[in-house]
This record gives C-alpha cells, sequence and structure tokens, in this order.
C-alpha cells in the first residue's frame, strides 16, 4: 500500500510519510516515466496517502500532513510529522496531477489554500509549514502548472 518510513524496528517505521514519492515526482518533472517505480504502487501508495494523510487529518480541510500512523491517527513522533507543508502539499497534488488523480489532487490543494489564504489571511505570506492548530515551504505551487 506504501513505504515504510524506515527499516528500522522502532514503533514509527511504518508511518505514513506524505511526501515518500518525492523522488518519483522529481523523476517525473524532469521527463522519465516509470523506470524506477511501478505504475500500480504509485497509484496504491498516493490511494493511501490521500485516504490517511489527507482525509483522515481534519478531515481533509488543511491538505497532507507529514506523518500518520497506519491505523489514521496523527503521527507524534517529531513536530514535524505533526506538520502540513505547504511544499509538501503543492508537491503530492502535483504527483496526483500526473496519475490522473485530479479530484484528489484539487481536494488536496484546496486544503493548504484554503488554510493559508481564507483562513489565515497569508495570501503574500505564504507560510512553510502549519500545524492543526498553527504554525509557519512554498515555490512548490507552480509545478502543479508542468504536470503532465
Amino acid at each position: 500500500q506504501y513505504y515504510n518510513y524506515d527499516s528500522s524496528a522502532s514503533s514509527h517505521h511504518d508511518s505514513i510519510m506524505s511526501d515518500q514519492l518525492a523522488g518519483f515526482w522529481y523523476l517525473r518533472l524532469t521527463g522519465h516515466k516509470y523506470e524506477d517505480f511501478e505504475k500500480e504502487r504509485v497509484n496504491s501508495v498516493l490511494d493511501t496517502i490521500f485516504k490517511i494523510n489527507v482525509m483522515k487529518f481534519c478531515n481533509g480541510t488543511m491538505g497532507a500532513v507529514n506523518g500518520m500512523t497506519k491505523s489514521g491517527q496523527l503521527e507524534t513522533v517529531s513536530l514535524q510529522s505533526e506538520e502540513i507543508w505547504t511544499g509538501v502539499t503543492y508537491g503530492l497534488s502535483s504527483t496526483m496531477i500526473m496519475e490522473n488523480l485530479n479530484y484528489e489532487a484539487f481536494l488536496t490543494s484546496e486544503g493548504i489554500y484554503n488554510t493559508c489564504y481564507n483562513i489565515a489571511g497569508l495570501a503574500f505570506q505564504t507560510p512553510e509549514a502549519l500545524t492543526s492548530n498553527s504554525c509557519f515551504r512554498s515555490v512548490s505551487i507552480w509545478s502543479g502548472l508542468h504536470a503532465e
């Protein structure tokens, strides 16, 4: 369904990271297709991230949180795992667009967009990171324009 956070025996080794396909995203943006990643695996990972890191976090209203447990709970092993990073969320959305998951992509982007611009009023001060109760990455929004 997804790639484990790491190969250790730690309690969080199987956490779901929202940017686990960052390498795939970079490759796709540079013209590669599926030389290093199986399409079925990519789609499975994106489905898992959308269902768990997007929809089970604040009911999908804030974007993709960095870390969740496989049971759908917020991963609290570090401050970063509890954050929604704007760049990661827009990068994930861009990857979803590349994989023809447009509904999921725009719902994911809508969460971070609405939170930053409409709720927090940060249209010209896009924060690097947010938490469910506030905190403050960004140029990744433009990658959506280059997704094929």
